[in-house]
């Protein structure tokens, strides 16, 4: 294409013989001879503020929109395609030991333990149902279909949310009062279900929430005494389906989509979420969230 460029240089930069309809008519040779599958090429641009200078200049920034727009699109089809893949092996795991047990009892009913079959076949269903509805979950947020937003005190909820747990872990709690966010209720229940499970599968003795106003948006902290995550894997850890060595092995429960879940909440919201050291030596995940506004 390197000979059309030329060509569109001399029709951009020559005298009266070059038109704007031989202007017109090279950069429609040039926009021809793209392939769609690599949007990288460019109009050649040359110094100057006539009509035909500018339009290429148009087209080349139209141009670097597509390109990145099907960046975009790539990157989300791989990572639709290995969220499948992972999604099925999660899904194929439980079913295949609940199989494996329940053929077992067929071929050996006399050395079957009716009552532990049972519990094992009801763990193993629980665990596909659990996964299937964060599946759920994660595939509805950010469609914009909510129709049930309205303002979330983020202490009383957090409160809420504690006392289902009372008991497993000292909780100490920094809350300031009237903290709130425009959001499903349902979700931040969700999401503050989802970090302070974690926090209670990694704490030692002693669990720490802070909630506080800070600027335009609420900030909340959970941390914990554990053994702490390296700094390599803080991003790894709100990876779908990721579980970091034994500490996040399918013995501690959950289907592995907790923190992704967490994540992709915040972000539904315009919040963040990441992970830090916290100053008992464990790890604190921290929670932006813009506050509420007159809605």
């Amino acid at each position: 294409m390197a000979e059309g460029s030329a060509d569109m240089r001399k029709v951009f930069c020559g005298g009266p013989e070059a038109g704007c309809i031989d202007a017109i008519a090279a950069i429609c040779v040039e926009l021809a001879a793209i392939d769609v599958g690599d949007l990288s090429h460019r109009l050649p641009e040359v110094h100057g503020n006539g009509e035909i200078v500018r339009l290429a200049r148009t087209i080349n920034t139209i141009l670097g929109r597509l390109e990145e727009a099907q960046r975009r699109v790539e990157r989300a089809l791989d990572q639709q395609r290995q969220f499948a893949l992972d999604a099925s092996h999660e899904l194929r795991t439980p079913l295949a030991g609940l199989r494996v047990r329940l053929e077992d009892a067929q071929m050996y009913p006399d050395d079957v333990d009716l009552t532990d079959l049972l519990d094992e076949a009801l763990g193993d269903l629980c665990r596909v149902q659990s996964l299937i509805a964060d599946l759920l979950l994660l595939a509805r947020l950010g469609t914009g279909n909510e129709t049930t937003m309205k303002e979330v005190d983020l202490a009383a909820l957090v409160r809420e949310v504690v006392a289902r747990d009372a008991g497993r872990q000292e909780i100490q709690l920094h809350l300031d009062p009237e903290v709130t966010v425009y959001a499903v209720p349902s979700h931040i229940n969700r999401m503050l279900t989802n970090l302070l499970d974690n926090a209670h599968r990694h704490a030692a003795q002693t669990i720490r929430i802070s909630l506080r106003s800070a600027g335009d948006g609420a900030e909340l902290a959970i941390a914990d005494d554990g053994e702490g995550i390296a700094q390599a894997d803080r991003e790894r850890i709100f990876h779908r389906f990721v579980r970091l060595d034994s500490a996040r092995s399918r013995d501690c429960g959950g289907t592995g989509l907790g923190l992704a879940i967490a994540r992709d909440i915040a972000s539904a919201y315009n919040g963040s979420l990441h992970v830090e050291d916290s100053a008992s030596g464990g790890a604190c995940f921290v929670l932006r969230m813009p506050l509420a506004r007159d809605h």
